[in-house]
């Protein structure tokens, strides 16, 4: 019984820590960084852009785009970081949601500081609308956004 119990708070923190980020807004962090670790620009004038990775340690980094965040986890990812959850700045809301449930439109005319990038929403049907609205290409899923594909985006 005590390990099933054991086994059910684990579970049940898991569940609910790993998107603690979620519904959160930039101002809501209080993060004391100032720079954008890949670009070296100030993340203030990004917000509605800013993606996030979140350490086992609960350290947060901000990111100034979608694109940089996703090349910022490949290098943490390499570099054997131990990552808890990858987060993005939904175009509509502006709230944060989890990168691995967004839709994310491609091709679109919205570029971010980076220029070509991935526009991420939590709802697939704010995708669709933003996708005609914004004369966007595609929309994918978080399996899609692979290194090769962000680097295809950054032109490496």
């Amino acid at each position: 019984m005590k390990k099933f119990l054991l086994s059910f708070l684990l579970l049940f923190n898991f569940l609910f820590a790993a998107d603690s980020l979620v519904g959160k807004e930039y101002k809501d962090l209080n993060l004391k960084q100032e720079l954008c670790p890949i670009k070296n620009v100030t993340i203030e004038k990004y917000i509605d852009w800013l993606g996030y990775i979140e350490f086992a340690d609960g350290s947060i980094v901000a990111i100034s785009s979608p694109k940089y965040t996703f090349v910022y986890y490949f290098l943490e990812e390499k570099n054997n970081k131990n990552i808890k959850g990858i987060y993005l700045t939904d175009n509509k809301t502006k709230k944060i949601i989890n990168a691995k449930s967004a839709f994310y439109v491609f091709g679109s005319n919205l570029m971010s500081i980076g220029g070509d990038d991935v526009i991420p929403f939590s709802e697939e049907e704010d995708s669709k609308e933003f996708l005609d609205r914004a004369h966007g290409k595609k929309i994918f899923k978080y399996e899609r956004m692979t290194e090769n594909f962000i680097n295809y985006l950054d032109l490496r």
